[in-house]
């Protein structure tokens, strides 16, 4: 079973990462294998969220912004999957806030009594739009319920994870309190089942850091991943770093699915180039 840290142990290991002039990196994962992978190979955090599951059934993330499945269901499930096979790794949950039934204070507690280390919020109603978005905020169950459940986390001393997709969501969860914010660009494109079109590279960049000085402009040691958009793969996550200010990047697709079609229709296609003799 994964170890339990605590919100002290996790910062002192991320600081301790920047401290030597390592990036973050937080790893997305979907299954049992890809987070057994993702530990084996350095990964600081590992997430687990219902949008994983998808990308993992060969779908878009997408569908879990759809109502046809219950993203807090798929986590608690989802835990029983992960959490055994990582040993020395924070997990890091994610909630989705919103459902009205949700008793925020009950349900945290049950899922730090499942061993994960820390929560994010996720999914996250900023990928509506501002239509949407708002529609849900008046009905109380928009992004105001997201921030909420940063501050509870905090409150309870759990260690916190908020994406966050413009520069005034990155104030609201720099004030909630959170330890680590995830400056959020978007689905990743790239891939068989990923956006096709996306901003530039420099755009992409160019709303990190607005992102990054709303956040730091309310706590200045707050530890910024960058994620989604362009930053696909290692360059574009290594540009998004050094031009950004960010001490780091959350990988989704990028560390999970891309990879896995690649690798898979690779060898697939290699073991197809046998011959007869």
């Amino acid at each position: 079973m994964a170890q339990r840290y605590s919100r002290e142990q996790i910062m002192e290991r991320l600081n301790g990462q920047i401290n030597s002039g390592q990036s973050l990196l937080m790893f997305g994962a979907g299954t049992g294998l890809s987070a057994k992978c993702a530990e084996k190979g350095g990964a600081d955090l590992i997430g687990v969220y219902s949008t994983a599951i998808y990308r993992m059934r060969g779908l878009p993330s997408i569908l879990a912004w759809l109502p046809y499945s219950n993203a807090n269901e798929h986590l608690i499930h989802m835990a029983g999957e992960i959490l055994p096979i990582v040993k020395n790794t924070p997990c890091i949950a994610g909630i989705g806030a919103h459902d009205p039934a949700l008793e925020l204070d009950d349900f945290l507690d049950r899922i730090m009594g499942l061993g994960f280390s820390g929560v994010t919020n996720e999914p996250f109603v900023g990928l509506y739009g501002e239509y949407f978005a708002g529609q849900l905020e008046r009905a109380g169950l928009g992004f105001s319920r997201e921030v909420e459940l940063i501050r509870q986390a905090r409150a309870k001393n759990i260690f916190t994870l908020a994406w966050a997709m413009s520069p005034p969501e990155a104030e609201a969860m720099a004030e909630a309190g959170a330890d680590v914010l995830g400056a959020m660009i978007g689905v990743t494109t790239g891939g068989m089942s990923g956006e096709s079109e996306v901003i530039s590279l420099e755009q992409a960049v160019n709303d990190v850091r607005e992102i990054i000085d709303s956040a730091r402009s309310v706590n200045p040691r707050v530890i910024v991943l960058t994620h989604g958009g362009p930053f696909a793969d290692v360059d574009t996550a290594q540009y998004s770093i050094k031009h950004s200010g960010a001490q780091g990047y959350a990988s989704g697709s990028s560390g999970e699915r891309i990879p896995t079609e690649e690798a898979i229709v690779k060898i697939t296609q290699q073991y197809k180039a046998m011959t007869l003799e």
